[in-house]
């Protein structure tokens, strides 16, 4: 009954991020009438009852919650989807309906062919390759590069983004962990966060249980707004944590590995030594022929206008935005520059490596986020970067007292890499390890609107008008 329950308090939840994006139309109430479809196909699969409003659901086009055959199998298959649509906080129509109704019509495993494969790995060795340099290597062509993505995209939701050195623009980047004092506080928590506290705050994520999280923020690199946001932390741990660590940011790691791919399957493995050397013993007798991550250092401020601010936040996110795409955007800011201009300071900030491309994708064979923060001498922090390329996919943040690390781990490798993580408290320099094994996100905020506080002029953010509230709760 306990998987009945998360899974309707799942759909409830996805349900009410989608009517906060979208507006009343067709769209929205074919939504809503799957997500109906759903609940009543889930109470049959587990023998709950149906009452007479559920047989009289309406069928969402070809599928209905009435008819179609329980199988534990396609339940599973549409609870791991699920969390993936929740964990990256998807709310378009055509996103959300293709992921759940592929998971309907078949338990099947979208198979990724070997070209795909050769593609992504290439991708990830030089993500600033052109395109057709790539197409030139595989010996396909170009449109064949470009079909490939796309069935990448549709695959396994492959996603172009940038690393950012925030240093670079004055900012510094902190990593915020908590255990909170009980579910009613977290989500209170998540309000203060989001209404609060936007302005600076990068991404906040909550265990399924909501009795711990992860949050992150940018913060001008001057006395004040330090002093503010250093004051803030206290006051919510005052409020709300039963404890936290602070993480300042130094450094950046991204990593993919195909190296332990079954394509048969179309799974992931994790290396056995992993298990039982764990982590750290693993990468120092293996150091020599270990894959390094690629990373990228905050480094100091240079200058900057607005322009660069903007068009770095633009592509936060989406690395492969079009000329056409970036140039709307900045107009909706009253920035309006010529084409070659954007394009000159797009490839300086590639070239100054202010920004770091990479890709990221997410599949139901990789149903676990997990983070793990680790307090701990700079030397383990960096060898456990170089441990995280070893999984499917991780980011390694190195910080000033330790690592925060989040992998993404196929089921079945789940308490491979839980018990090599743990085994790393054995190891002289190793203070602490906490850990979140599942999340979702209640809140993520591209740092765009920061660029109305610099004052290009005095150099500097505008401290007035950045003033961290003093939230006023009486908790």
């Amino acid at each position: 009954m306990q998987s009945m329950v998360e899974v309707a308090d799942l759909l409830s939840t996805l349900q009410r991020s989608i009517h906060e994006v979208l507006r009343p139309s067709e769209e929205l109430f074919e939504i809503d009438l799957l997500l109906e479809n759903l609940r009543v196909y889930a109470k049959r699969v587990k023998g709950i009852p149906l009452s007479d409003e559920d047989y009289r659901l309406q069928p969402y086009k070809d599928f209905s919650g009435l008819v179609v055959t329980p199988r534990d199998r396609i339940y599973n298959s549409l609870l791991r989807r699920l969390k993936v649509i929740l964990r990256f906080n998807i709310t378009s129509y055509e996103k959300v309906t293709r992921d759940l109704l592929r998971g309907l019509v078949s338990d099947e495993v979208d198979r990724l062919t070997g070209r795909e494969i050769r593609l992504m790995t290439l991708l990830y060795q030089r993500p600033t390759t052109p395109q057709r340099e790539i197409a030139k290597e595989m010996k396909v062509s170009l449109p064949t590069i470009r079909k490939d993505i796309k069935s990448l995209e549709e695959k396994i939701d492959l996603r172009f983004a940038n690393l950012i050195d925030w240093g670079r623009f004055k900012l510094r980047h902190y990593g915020l962990i908590f255990n909170t004092k009980g579910v009613d506080v977290s989500r209170h928590l998540a309000n203060v966060l989001n209404k609060e506290m936007a302005t600076y705050l990068s991404t906040v994520n909550f265990d399924t249980s909501l009795q711990r999280g992860f949050a992150a923020f940018r913060i001008p690199d001057q006395g004040k707004p330090v002093q503010l946001f250093l004051e803030q932390v206290e006051f919510l741990s005052e409020h709300f944590f039963e404890w936290h660590q602070l993480h300042q940011i130094t450094k950046y790691h991204q990593s993919i590995c195909f190296d332990y791919f079954d394509y048969d399957t179309s799974t992931w493995m994790i290396e056995g030594d992993i298990s039982t050397l764990g982590l750290l013993n693993f990468v120092r007798e293996n150091w020599a022929i270990l894959p390094k991550p690629r990373g990228l250092s905050n480094t100091i401020a240079r200058p900057f206008d607005k322009l660069d601010f903007y068009l770095t936040s633009f592509l936060v996110g989406d690395a492969n935005a079009s000329m056409k795409k970036i140039m709307e955007r900045l107009k909706t800011v009253d920035i309006e520059a010529p084409r070659t201009t954007i394009s000159t300071r797009k490839n300086r900030l590639y070239k100054e490596r202010t920004m770091e491309p990479f890709f990221t994708f997410s599949t139901p064979q990789l149903p676990f986020f997990m983070t793990f923060a680790i307090r701990c001498e700079p030397h383990i922090a960096e060898q456990l970067t170089v441990a995280v390329a070893q999984m499917p996919q991780g980011f390694a943040s190195i910080t000033k007292i330790g690592c925060i690390l989040h992998v993404y781990a196929p089921s079945r490798s789940l308490g491979t890499i839980l018990n090599a993580i743990s085994m790393t408290l054995e190891e002289d320099g190793v203070d602490e390890v906490w850990q979140m094994q599942e999340f979702k996100n209640m809140g993520a905020y591209g740092p765009a609107q920061l660029a109305s506080k610099w004052n290009g002029s005095y150099w500097t953010w505008s401290e007035d008008e950045f003033a961290i509230p003093s939230l006023g709760l009486e908790y």
